[in-house]
């Protein structure tokens, strides 16, 4: 390969990477109420639509959100009041859905941080107004350190590995940095489930439904069940937890204000 032909190979690699931030942006600002309407009102968008066609634009520029969780957090944003003045999303991939919190809430701080930025993503300061970070989420110490930078967080989101073992690292990290009144939520909860078919990766332990269950019966004061890794998890966070909700493959964590700490 000459160097003619890899100056243009770069050249053509920022160009793409600048498409990338410019759209993403773009769309994330103007389509921002429309992804909460349908996963991907992009494609009502004839010229957006091509650009992924060509390869020009990455599909992982917008949001990657399923409709049932779309309609979830349109269920769940009017209840943290005030509007979110801190967001924090583990695991952005292309950086779609952290552009999306940026546009619905732009006085808000917004935090993505992923295991591998792609490139369009670490430019500093990003061009669309959020803090990108990389890191691994279950580094327990860079969690506490950019907590320490960005947070206390009045909604985190957990859409990074998957794992369960990940995520119960993650949540017991992070929990106690939410504010007041603020939610923890966790997607892919179905993950960790296990069927009769062969499956790729191993996401681990399925505790969501032993934690859940816990949750509800502290609430309730009634017995809750045998002891498993999701009981633990759930005995030690229930005291800051005030509120359990349920969508399709995704549970939202509201925490204690003042006067439910009683």
């Amino acid at each position: 390969m000459t160097d003619d032909v890899r100056r243009l190979e770069q050249r053509l690699k920022q160009a793409q990477q600048a498409i990338n931030m410019l759209v993403r942006t773009q769309t994330a600002q103007g389509l921002a109420a429309g992804f909460l309407e349908r996963a991907r009102p992009y494609e009502d968008h004839a010229e957006l639509s091509a650009l992924i066609e060509q390869g020009l634009l990455h599909h992982a520029t917008f949001i990657q959100k399923s409709p049932s969780h779309l309609r979830f957090y349109k269920a769940l944003l009017p209840s943290i009041d005030p509007a979110p003045r801190s967001i924090l999303e583990i695991g952005v991939k292309g950086g779609g859905s952290v552009a999306f919190w940026k546009a619905l809430y732009p006085a808000a701080t917004v935090v993505g941080v992923d295991i591998k930025l792609r490139p369009w993503l670490q430019e500093t300061p990003s061009a669309d107004g959020v803090v990108y970070l990389q890191g691994d989420q279950t580094d327990v110490k860079r969690l506490q350190a950019i907590a320490d930078a960005h947070g206390p967080f009045d909604l985190v989101i957990d859409d990074g590995s998957h794992v369960s073992d990940h995520q119960t690292v993650t949540i017991r990290a992070l929990l106690p940095r939410v504010r007041r009144a603020g939610f923890y939520v966790v997607e892919d909860t179905h993950t960790s489930v296990k069927i009769d078919s062969p499956r790729e990766v191993d996401y681990g332990a399925d505790i969501w439904g032993d934690f859940t269950l816990t949750l509800l019966q502290r609430l309730r004061r009634g017995p809750v069940p045998p002891d498993s890794d999701g009981v633990r998890l759930a005995k030690d966070l229930a005291s800051r937890v005030a509120e359990v909700r349920f969508g399709r493959q995704i549970l939202a964590l509201r925490m204690k204000d003042k006067n439910e700490e009683a």
